[in-house]
């Protein structure tokens, strides 16, 4: 049997373990539940990758976020270690022959599934048949009611660990409070307790609150003492777009990110503030999973976060190179009362989520009695400005919704677009050789992606505008034709969530709630925001200990360079 340091230095390059992954391994290896609390950035994924390299068989990882699977199987894949993922871009065809590689061969270490996927007859049918050496659950606080992101989906997961009782579950995530800390062992059936939890301290960070008007001259003054890269976070997407336009204007270098810009836009974005050729991100919470970028010194808040949960790991991305960095919030005084105001409104009435069920349903033309077992791809931003709905109050209401088990709500995006032949060879080689005007189009995919033959691969329609020299939007039309003569699989790339109806569409009279659900998470949100609130108001203790003590960890000392503290020298 190969050793974890052996498995590290021969895939990683690296010498020696980070704090703690040695100990999670070991644990993994022994055959125990673990549930494995890291920071952001702490090298989760090795606590799992390298006991599953170790172990015999396949490791099934249950991941919410398909950019990260696709990110991770990627990185596996180009180590010379088989992983596949089976996410919601794919068909059921699809999805059967990629089941079938994970049974028949031996070779496939890992398997990454959305919790989605575990809900079908299929995936359980399928999964029962294969040799699972280990079970990890990335982002593991979803499955607790208790979490500030709680996912009814993750419940599934408990199924699956009645069809593969002797193999070990590793949990993992970056927060968790402790009443979090015991739900997720209880709902994940672990055997006995069995914790690693890294303490949430971080010794290079300080924490401010920045009581300033001038929102926009206070991260001016920041960024230029600064220099080096930075997040703005803001709850708008067009305040992501201003700020930038403004900050401009004063000669920062800063773009804007957010979740409605097309996914190659973003990644375009992403990747020059990477290189520095952006100092600045000006960008809404739907930046930063997955982004490991060492050199950030400064995360600015210009709004109130969630959620202190939300707040620690986006302050979190700062300073990871252990170097010195600021996580500043500046705000005004409508802030606190623009946040009691969202608060308050937060949690839907019951009545209200009957409202956003009957209006997704005719959104989605959706006849009562209609649509089990249907998937529909929902734009909420389209649907709540026809409908005048609140879009927090939509996305709270399908999460109840889902958990009285009426729908499946996939949040999670299809960030690229995806192509597979589904012609045989001998078809696609007499396509190419015709004087047909997409010839041109097949020849460029095989040039420029292989495997397409054997398994679903993500494409760049810009890249394939590039070698065809032809636009993006005759490109798009060009796979639509592929893929409806049958020549291709084409599933493009989409921001937008899905609906899975899980039974037929009800009036909304039909719709029955379980109240004690209802008053549970009504409970959560409220508590978490009052937390978040009392955190930023506060002026009376250590924002490191405050931070700490939300966390669990009682016996915390001043940091000695927050706010609060500087004003106690």
């Amino acid at each position: 049997m190969s050793k974890p340091h052996d498995i590290l230095q021969k895939f990683w390059g690296f010498e020696e373990f980070r704090s703690l992954q040695l100990e999670i391994i070991e644990s993994v290896l022994k055959g125990q539940d673990t549930l494995a609390i890291l920071p952001t950035g702490g090298g989760k994924s090795i606590c799992f990758q390298v006991p599953a390299l170790i172990k015999e068989g396949i490791c099934i990882v249950v991941s919410p976020l398909i950019a990260l699977m696709k990110d991770q199987v990627d990185a596996l894949n180009s180590k010379g270690i088989k992983a596949l993922c089976a996410t919601s871009e794919f068909d059921a065809k699809q999805i059967d022959a990629i089941f079938d590689r994970a049974i028949y061969d031996k070779e496939i270490k890992f398997l990454y599934l959305s919790p989605e996927r575990l809900k079908t007859d299929l995936a359980k049918a399928r999964i029962a048949q294969m040799n699972v050496s280990l079970l990890a659950v990335d982002e593991a606080h979803c499955i607790s009611e208790w979490g500030y992101d709680f996912r009814p989906s993750y419940l599934e997961i408990a199924e699956i660990k009645h069809l593969i009782p002797s193999t070990p579950t590793i949990a993992l995530t970056a927060s968790a409070t402790p009443l979090v800390v015991k739900d997720i062992q209880e709902k994940l059936l672990f055997k006995k307790e069995n914790l690693f939890q890294k303490s949430f301290k971080r010794d290079n960070l300080s924490y401010y609150i920045d009581w300033d008007e001038d929102k926009l001259g206070k991260i001016e003054r920041i960024a230029k003492k600064q220099k080096g890269s930075g997040i703005v976070y803001m709850r708008s997407r067009k305040g992501t777009e201003r700020i930038s336009r403004e900050l401009k204007k004063r000669g920062l270098s800063i773009d804007y990110y957010h979740a409605g810009l097309d996914n190659e836009v973003r990644s375009e974005k992403q990747q020059r503030w990477m290189s520095r050729e952006s100092q600045i991100i000006a960008a809404t919470n739907a930046f930063g999973m997955g982004i490991d970028k060492p050199d950030v010194r400064f995360v600015i808040h210009v709004d109130i976060p969630d959620t202190l949960e939300n707040y620690y790991q986006e302050c979190g991305r700062g300073g990871r190179d252990g170097n010195k960095a600021f996580a500043v919030s500046v705000l005004g005084k409508k802030d606190i009362s623009n946040y009691i105001e969202k608060s308050v409104q937060s949690f839907p009435s019951k009545d209200e989520i009957k409202r956003v069920y009957e209006a997704m349903s005719s959104f989605l033309r959706l006849a009562i009695g209609s649509g089990k077992d249907e998937t529909f791809v929902l734009d909420i931003e389209t649907m709540c400005k026809n409908y005048n709905l609140d879009i927090r109050q939509v996305i709270l209401s399908l999460k109840f919704v889902e958990r009285e088990g009426y729908i499946l709500f996939n949040e999670s995006s299809d960030y690229f677009s995806s192509v597979i032949f589904k012609a045989s060879y001998e078809q696609v080689y007499n396509f190419r050789t015709s004087q047909h005007r997409l010839s041109w189009l097949v020849d460029a995919l095989l040039r420029s992606y292989s495997r397409l033959f054997d398994e679903t691969s993500s494409i760049s329609e810009w890249t394939l505008a590039k070698r065809t020299k032809w636009s993006k939007d005759n490109v798009i039309k060009g796979l639509e034709w592929l893929h409806n003569s049958e020549y291709i699989i084409y599933n493009k790339a989409s921001n937008l969530p899905k609906i899975t109806f899980t039974c037929e569409r009800l009036d909304k009279k039909n719709l029955s709630f379980s109240d004690a659900h209802y008053k549970l998470r009504k409970e959560v949100t409220q508590n978490k925001s009052e937390a978040m609130l009392h955190y930023v108001q506060s002026e009376a203790k250590c924002r490191s200990r405050m931070l700490l003590e939300y966390f669990g960890e009682l016996d915390a000392e001043n940091c000695g360079m927050c706010d609060y503290c500087l004003k106690q020298l």
